[in-house]
């Protein structure tokens, strides 16, 4: 993966549309199709188990690279996992333990380039022990002084535990880019506010588009979604581990990338097949259509000799059937600026395109 581009400015030309639409039209078809690779996988597994040289835990003696090989373990071990939660249609189970995947991930990325992460992880582990015993407290078999002290005796607790979007800064700070920024937006949010966290959005899954109620929810995600996931952060670990240990690690990372592409997360769903089910076939052949009919109109058709208004009236009509959201109770307003803007942008740059071909 590269470093996220969201804060960049889009620039405007010819191909804008096309541009800034292609990849979420390639993601949304590679996302519809099986993609079988069992070989592949196993031979990624194997390489991922070699790059953990670890034999044994030296304690408050590891280094945090150490504490990367297990949370590169982890990640192989919650890839089965997930594959047997889709297997078994888990819908979602199958996105918390993608979810868990992302998270150890960015732990793992955290602790390669953080000296001391292991410090600050034997303080959060403290923490976790005088949390986990304060009910003893309840049954008056030891007071919370009691407990502090013992703990105590093993190190220094932390007030506050290491958050997600401490790692994500951190990384990305090391880095100087905004990578782990990218793989926080568009893997971890999607997939903890539309499945593992108590909202209105996981609650609202049980709601049908006429308003009543269903039992099992909407779907949060494609089926596939959570092993593509779980795939590519076993490919993205391994691959930042084996760049850092001086060993191939190519393979790896276009592994990983040729997952995360194929990974829809909720947005996509609801925009190409509606909050209950999957992208459908139609509705991506109906956004190539819109996006086909809008590029001939500008460059190749009448829009020379139409005025700004009519041209930006043309292209918000193709647009809006773009962004629209089938079976959902957003309103059908609610991405009435953002069309808006991109129609108006439209409709005043293809005139000096046209003009600079002559």
């Amino acid at each position: 993966m590269t470093a996220s581009d969201q804060d960049a400015q889009p620039s405007l030309g010819r191909f804008w549309l096309l541009k800034r639409i292609a990849p979420y039209l390639r993601s949304a078809i590679l996302g519809t199709l099986p993609y079988p690779d069992l070989v592949t996988r196993r031979r990624i597994r194997k390489e991922a188990f070699g790059l953990v040289t670890l034999q044994t835990w030296p304690g408050m003696d590891a280094s945090s690279a150490q504490a990367a090989q297990l949370a590169l373990l982890r990640v192989l071990w919650l890839q089965r996992q997930t594959r047997r939660a889709v297997r078994g249609r888990h819908r979602d189970a199958a996105a918390m333990l993608a979810r868990a995947s992302v998270e150890a991930l960015l732990l793992g990325l955290y602790c390669l380039r953080v000296p001391d992460a292991i410090t600050k992880l034997h303080a959060d582990n403290l923490k976790s022990l005088i949390d986990g015993l304060a009910y003893l407290e309840e049954t008056d078999l030891a007071p919370a002084q009691v407990i502090r002290d013992c703990v105590a005796r093993l190190g220094e607790p932390s007030r506050k535990y290491l958050q997600v979007w401490d790692m994500v800064k951190a990384i990305d700070e090391a880095n100087g880019n905004k990578a782990a920024r990218s793989i926080y937006r568009r893997l971890y949010i999607p997939l903890s506010n539309f499945t593992v966290h108590a909202n209105g959005g996981t609650l609202l899954r049980h709601v049908r588009p006429n308003g009543n109620l269903r039992r099992r929810p909407s779907r949060s995600c494609a089926r596939r979604t959570p092993t593509r996931v779980a795939d590519a952060v076993v490919g993205l670990l391994a691959a930042d581990i084996a760049q850092r240990a001086g060993v191939p690690h190519e393979e790896l990372l276009a592994y990983a990338n040729r997952h995360i592409e194929r990974a829809l997360m909720p947005m996509v769903i609801m925009a190409l097949g509606g909050v209950n089910g999957s992208p459908r076939p139609h509705r991506i052949r109906e956004v190539i259509s819109s996006v086909l009919e809008t590029y001939t109109y500008l460059w190749t058709g009448p829009a020379a000799a139409d005025s700004v208004e009519t041209r930006a009236a043309f292209v918000r009509e193709r647009f809006a059937r773009i962004v629209h959201f089938e079976d959902s109770d957003i309103p059908a307003d609610a991405f009435d600026p953002f069309i808006d803007h991109v129609a108006d942008q439209l409709a005043r740059v293809a005139p000096a395109e046209q003009g600079n071909q002559g």
